[in-house]
């Protein structure tokens, strides 16, 4: 059902508006000779264009059945092919995912923290939640230490405190998988990355705790100081051990969930997926016949339907014009007995007879 908003409701209010105003401004007159007006003209282009293109459709129609088999031949084999590819490519995929799958099982007799080392504890979701609230929670912890650094300088601190929170998240993440990697016998990591983790953690606390030591100058009038001698003293224990718990959360996390073993079954079993709905998609391509493939009565059915289509254009044409054309005998100040060559509707080419049985009726 076409709505307004479809381009031939659309195309019926601009004619009638274009006639409506034409014919306010007297045009065309008693004196045209010149033809059908711009309008008209444009109009009837538009529409033998759209003639041309479906012309040249039927004639395609016409011609594929002659032209276009050794194509299709050459398409359902490449198709084949294509097929083939992928089961072996699949194949390999479903190897990968059964030695994977077992090296995950682990053997009964193998160390637990080999196992250990291969399994996911907590779901990816839960990590990065947690991951962001940590991130949060150490922005709000640093940022006073950083304003008091800057002194006025509030939007370098909002900067400067975002980067710490979410360097230091990444540093935490970094350590935690180093852990995790480390427990795994049977791919043990090199000495540098364990010692480059280590160099990381030293640094973060390092930085933690000159900013529990900047952070500390707030606290005052403490009721219980765990025996430290000052506020300040216990005010820079406090914010350091409230920074490194988030850290250390933040390593637990990350310890948690990395499983390179499992992310690698994920990959697989997408790609297995991908590869099993490529070659469906190719096997029901290389069912169904293509156009070399049409038989008399199938082409003749599609050549009537794209003359129908024609035949449709032809009266939304006549019907535009028609609307145009009462809209400015309307709006004419004077009145014609006859419309006149300005408003003369040309006629489109619609080839009609085209078939055999079409020209016995």
């Amino acid at each position: 059902m076409l709505t307004p908003l479809h381009s031939y409701p659309r195309a019926k209010r601009k004619a009638r508006g274009r006639g409506r105003a034409h014919g306010r401004q007297g045009l065309p007159s008693r004196e045209w000779t010149g033809g059908p007006v711009p309008y008209l003209e444009t109009l009837h282009s538009i529409y033998v264009q759209k003639i041309e293109q479906l012309d040249q459709k039927l004639r395609i129609i016409e011609g594929q059945s002659i032209t276009s088999g050794e194509v299709d031949v050459a398409d359902k084999k490449s198709q084949e092919y294509q097929i083939l590819q992928s089961e072996q490519e699949r194949s390999i995929y479903e190897q990968q995912l059964n030695k994977l799958i077992s090296e995950k099982t682990g053997e009964d007799n193998q160390n637990p923290a080999g196992k250990a080392a291969r399994h996911r504890h907590i779901p990816i979701w839960v990590y990065v939640g947690a991951l962001f609230a940590l991130t949060v929670g150490e922005f709000f912890v640093t940022l006073p230490a950083v304003e008091l650094l800057l002194n006025d300088e509030a939007w370098k601190a909002y900067i400067i405190t975002a980067s710490l929170a979410i360097l230091s998240i990444i540093a935490a993440h970094l350590i935690g998988l180093t852990f995790k990697i480390a427990i795994d016998r049977d791919s043990p990591q090199p000495n540098g990355q364990r010692w480059f983790a280590a160099v990381v953690g030293l640094f973060l606390v390092f930085v933690v705790l000159m900013l529990s030591s900047l952070r500390s100058s707030n606290i005052s009038s403490v009721p219980v100081k765990l025996g430290l001698p000052d506020d300040r003293a216990f005010g820079t224990v406090l914010f350091f051990l409230i920074q490194m718990t988030f850290v250390m959360c933040a390593i637990a996390l990350s310890y948690y969930n990395h499983s390179e073993n499992e992310s690698e079954i994920a990959r697989t079993k997408r790609k297995i997926k991908q590869l099993t709905n490529k070659i469906r998609s190719l096997t029901r391509s290389r069912l169904i016949p293509n156009g070399g493939n049409l038989n008399p009565e199938k082409r003749i059915v599609q050549e009537k339907a794209i003359i129908t289509h024609m035949r449709i254009l032809e009266a939304e044409y006549r019907e535009l014009c028609a609307i145009y054309r009462g809209a400015n005998l309307l709006a004419q100040k004077v009145s014609f007995t006859e419309p006149g060559l300005g408003l003369t509707c040309l006629p489109l080419s619609i080839p009609i007879h085209r078939f055999a049985e079409e020209e016995n009726e």
